[in-house]
Order: C-alpha cells, then structure tokens, then sequence
C-alpha cells in the first residue's frame, strides 16, 4: 500500500510552486529561520501554488480583526480566496518576505522585492511588497509575472499596423515626447514596452534609463545606467554627447523632470509614462507644467491601452447579430457572426451542464486571459490649435474624432468583430458597474 500511495504523493508534491531564489539575489537561511520555515513554507506554497494554478496575476493578504482575507486577480477581476488564521497569515506573509529577500524583522516601513519561482514547467517573477498597517501588521501584494507570456512587442499584443506606423512616424524625428498613460492596473509599463519596441532599433539608437525594466525585457535596447550619482539631467548629458536618438525615461511626476525633458525635446525623442487616465488627461498635465506653447510644440502624442476578458475558444457561443445592431455600432453591415460567453442551462434541463463544468480551460468563467485595446491620441495641426485655444477634453475628443483618429472604444469593437471579446465584456469595461468580488473555493 506504502508502495502504490507513493506516485501519488509524489504528483501531489509536484502541483506546488517550486521557489527558485530572491531576485535581489539575497539568499533565504531556512536553517536559521527553522521555526518560521516550518510554520509557514509549506502554507506560502500551497497559497501561491493554488493562485499559479487559477492564473491569477495578483495575490493580496489583507489582515483583518483577527483574520486575514485573502483576494485573487484573475483577468482583471478580484475573486475572493477565503480567509486565513492570522497566526497561519502573519508566517505565510513573513516566510514570502524571506524568500524575497527582505528583512522579516521590519513591519514599520514598505518594502518590495520579489521571487524566482516555477510551477508546472512554467517560470515566474513574483512580485512582493509589503505595506505596514496598524499593530504590527502588514498588508502584501504579490504581482505575478508569467516569463513564458512575452508582451513586450507589437505582435505579442496585437497591436494595428496602422498604429505601429504612426508610432514609428512620430519617434522618427529625432525629437519630441511621446506620452504613455492609463487608469491603474490597465499594463501602463508594458504599453511603454510596446510603444519601444514598436520603433526600428537597427534605424535608432535606442537607450532605457527606465528603472522599472530590466535588459531582460528589451531587445536591442541598450540599458543606460550612467555615471554614479548622476542625476536626470546629467544622464540626458551624456545621452547627448552619445548621439541617441530616442530615450524611454521613469515616468513623468513632477513639473521639473517635464522641464529637463522639455528642455532637450528638439534633439532627442522621449518615451515616458504619465500619471494619467486617459490621453486628454496626459496632455492637459503637460499644459499646467510647461504651458500650452511649449506642450503643443513637444507632445507629438498619447497612446493608451484598456484591458478586456479574451472569450475562452473552447466554450465561446457564436449568434447571428440583428442588423439593427451592428448599425448601431457601426460594425460592418456583413458581420453575420459574433461570440458571447455560453449561456447556462434551463433550470428545468435534467441534463444540461453546468457552466462550471463545461469548460477546464477557463474554470467556468468563461474567459481566459485579456487582451488590449489601443488609443494614439495624435497631435497633429488640428490638436495643437486646440491646445492653444484652451485645451478644453470635450474640444479635444471632437477634434480627434473628426480628424478620424480611433478611439478605445473604436478598438474594442475590432476585438468583439474578430470574435476575440464579447459585447457584454466591452459593456462591462466602458460602463462598469460596482460589484462584490466574486466568491471562489479557499486556497487549499
């Protein structure tokens, strides 16, 4: 019996995370931290193992009044993981803390650093910070990476040629600023990823002095650290005097960093990410920092991103649109299939399936994964007289559709017309409605 119940332990054993080491390269002595070692590495895999396992890109221990409350992100929805005993939570959250590098004996002030990990034969980066709360506690969020999705290129994201080509017209001429926003959470970094990538790095010279990205996540971009010590202005400098053509900087926060940028956009071309929901906001920040004459004649644009649920391939359900419809929508008249998520069973079907069960793939959901719709708010003659006349978001949106540039909600319906999202999902992201987080079984 020993002998037969051992295969499948050893499967059993194999379904957890496997922890590979600290990004920061800090090494984790178990030996020293045997007790914590015993009391929470076991419960952190399983945790982590049961979040890898329902692709969830965001794990999150929320102590609370004697417990902790553990939430999941899964394509961009929060589902509830149960709770947890807050002596089982405080040794998961302090042995990730261990794996991650850093120091279990502070509870007072954030921290973040992050994990090497693999589970069923696919890589991680997981992500982990820590913000201090009341009584010694701590909140953490690990943000999941899948090294295996590669989201860094133009066709990883399905980004239109058209769009491609007025990014690379726009970076082609040595000079000026090309804006990066979005809402949190909506992949704002991998935009500025995809925008980079978007250009012809055999054309530029292409430098990253962004501290967010790694040489991992860029091909045939150069990382620029510098001298030590060297501030913005004197890597922007150096940059200079190393001829490059185009720069992917920190994210825009301040008036100041606007001014160094603005005060080098006619020689170099700058890639930044701002602080801002959506195109008309990023512009009209740039105008308060540097003024309309200097924003109209530095931003040569705004691109932008929103994330949808992917329809799940297997389960999807195909119908015939009414005409009426696709009128409405403006989709093309000769549409005459789109795809929805299945509809559940008739209470009264003995023998229907549950959605729950009609799809392994998505769990039920019946989506799996997300996909991006994209906006490049351009600013042409039109836009800058616009900016100049006062800027107001109404007078900008009009102008812009009227120059026939596309809109999110343009994007979206290409994705709901190639079957890719649904009409519900669309709906649901241009006009959320506030829901509780979905209830889900507890980690096991």
């Amino acid at each position: 019996q020993a002998v037969a119940a051992a295969p499948e332990k050893e499967e059993q054993e194999q379904q957890h995370v496997l922890f590979q080491g600290a990004l920061n390269g800090v090494e984790a002595d178990l030996k020293k931290n045997a007790k914590l070692a015993n009391a929470g590495l076991v419960s952190a895999k399983e945790l982590i193992s049961d979040a890898l396992g329902r692709r969830a890109h965001q794990v999150i221990i929320e102590p609370k009044a004697g417990k902790a409350a553990i939430r999941l992100m899964i394509d961009g929805l929060p589902y509830s993981g149960g709770n947890l005993q807050q002596q089982r939570a405080l040794a998961i959250t302090q042995m990730l803390k261990l794996l991650s590098g850093l120091d279990t004996r502070n509870r007072r002030t954030p921290q973040a650093g992050g994990i090497r990990a693999e589970f069923r034969e696919t890589s991680y980066q997981l992500r982990v910070r820590t913000t201090p709360l009341t009584a010694g506690t701590e909140r953490l969020r690990i943000d999941v990476r899948d090294l295996s999705e590669r989201l860094e290129k133009p066709a990883d994201v399905g980004l239109p040629l058209e769009v491609r080509d007025k990014i690379r017209e726009m970076c082609g001429q040595r000079s000026g600023i090309l804006l990066v926003c979005g809402p949190p959470e909506s992949g704002t970094t991998t935009s500025a990823l995809v925008v980079l990538h978007a250009l012809d790095a055999f054309l530029s010279q292409i430098y990253s002095v962004n501290d967010s990205t790694g040489a991992d996540e860029l091909t045939n971009i150069a990382v620029f650290d510098g001298e030590e010590g060297d501030n913005l202005e004197a890597k922007l400098e150096r940059l200079l005097r190393q001829e490059a053509d185009v720069v992917f900087l920190n994210p825009l926060r301040d008036p100041d960093s606007a001014r160094m940028v603005y005060e080098r956009h006619d020689r170099l071309n700058f890639i930044c990410e701002i602080d801002a929901n959506n195109p008309v906001e990023a512009l009209q920040k740039m105008i308060e920092w540097l003024g309309p004459e200097a924003a109209a004649a530095a931003v040569r644009g705004v691109f932008t991103q929103k994330l949808l649920r992917r329809l799940c391939a297997p389960c999807k359900e195909a119908y015939r649109p009414n005409p009426k419809l696709l009128k409405k929508l403006e989709l093309p008249l000769e549409t005459n299939v789109l795809y929805r998520a299945p509809s559940p069973p008739a209470e009264n079907d003995p023998n229907g399936i549950p959605i729950e069960e009609l799809c392994k793939d998505c769990d039920g959901m019946p989506y799996h994964g997300r996909v991006a719709a994209f906006e490049l708010l351009e600013i042409n003659p039109a836009i800058k007289n616009v900016i100049l006349g006062g800027a107001k978001q109404a007078s900008v949106v009009r102008v812009a559709k009227e120059q026939g540039m596309g809109t999110l909600q343009s994007d979206a319906l290409r994705l709901v017309a190639e079957g890719i999202t649904s009409l519900e999902e669309l709906q649901r992201v241009f006009s959320p409605a506030k829901k509780k987080p979905a209830r889900r079984r507890r980690p096991s």
